[in-house]
């Protein structure tokens, strides 16, 4: 689980600095809307808030904070 934090991490870096080619933020977008986690037609912003949120989700699942974690506002 610790490296999945890590990927996700790096990923929300990643998009915020425009390293993810197009192709593959869409792919990832659309698999995030798919599953409940991302609005249909969500912004860039919005993209790296779900990820953010995943991540600190599976921080919770992991047992690294005692109750459900609220969402942390990404740039």
């Amino acid at each position: 689980m610790a490296g999945l934090i890590g990927v996700l991490a790096l990923l929300e870096g990643e998009l915020m600095g425009d390293g993810v080619p197009p192709h593959l933020s869409n792919r990832i977008r659309d698999r995030l809307e798919r599953a409940g986690l991302l609005e249909p037609a969500g912004t860039e912003r919005e993209l790296r808030q779900s990820i953010s949120d995943l991540n600190h989700r599976l921080r919770y699942a992991l047992g690294e904070y005692e109750e459900p974690p609220e969402p942390l506002t990404v740039p």
